[in-house]
């Protein structure tokens, strides 16, 4: 059987996305900038060989309007992330699947050869994390179910890379290069073209 891609995505409503970016752009441009950052990561899954199941945090999926409509949606399951993450992981494995990468929607970079390259991660290893600058992961993949990294973490804290290799430390851990999730404005302004689009549509609606 495929290989299998998780989505971890809320779905995109005014108010409910991006608040800490919305902190310094307001809710508007911080929703505008989640929808394009759900756009390029739905392109790059179009991409990928393997099957993509999103799940999704929110009241419907018909939220997401054009995007993910390739693929099956789910809801998600459990009081925190970590709960979330797990529940998603364990369906998987149940599936039957022999490899299972998990993303969230953050990523401006993202692309094909991340995806694939993480798959490929696994075939020598057990587990595969992409690292993210704010002390998180963008991407975490694993080829059979590790119960340990979804306890006793503080979500969105700065310590979650650190204290997931620190239960990883009897397994093989291949780790990909460091990347930059977009939560706050100084992550924003890093990628100069999504910074000028969003500017360029804001003035064209104001004009």
């Amino acid at each position: 059987m495929n290989s299998l891609i998780l989505v971890f995505a809320k779905t995109p409503v005014l108010g409910k996305v991006k608040t800490r970016l919305a902190e310094t752009l307001g809710d508007q441009k911080a929703l505008w900038v989640y929808q394009q950052l759900l756009v390029k990561t739905d392109q790059v899954l179009k991409k990928s060989f393997s099957k993509v199941v999103v799940f999704y945090a929110g009241d419907t999926p018909s939220d997401f309007g054009n995007c993910f409509n390739d693929f099956t949606k789910k809801p998600q399951k459990g009081k925190h992330l970590g709960e979330r993450m797990a529940a998603a992981f364990e369906w998987g494995f149940a599936q039957g699947y022999p490899k299972i990468i998990g993303i969230g929607t953050d990523l401006w970079t993202l692309n094909p050869g991340i995806l694939q390259g993480a798959l490929s991660a696994l075939d020598g290893t057990e587990v595969v994390l992409g690292p993210s600058k704010d002390g998180g992961y963008y991407l975490l993949g694993m080829k059979t179910f590790q119960p340990e990294l979804f306890k006793n973490k503080e979500w969105s804290g700065p310590e979650v890379f650190s204290d997931t290799l620190k239960d990883l430390q009897t397994k093989r851990v291949a780790l990909l290069e460091e990347k930059s999730d977009i939560d706050f404005y100084k992550d924003l302004v890093v990628h100069l073209d999504l910074l000028t689009h969003m500017n360029q549509h804001f003035d064209e609606r104001e004009n």
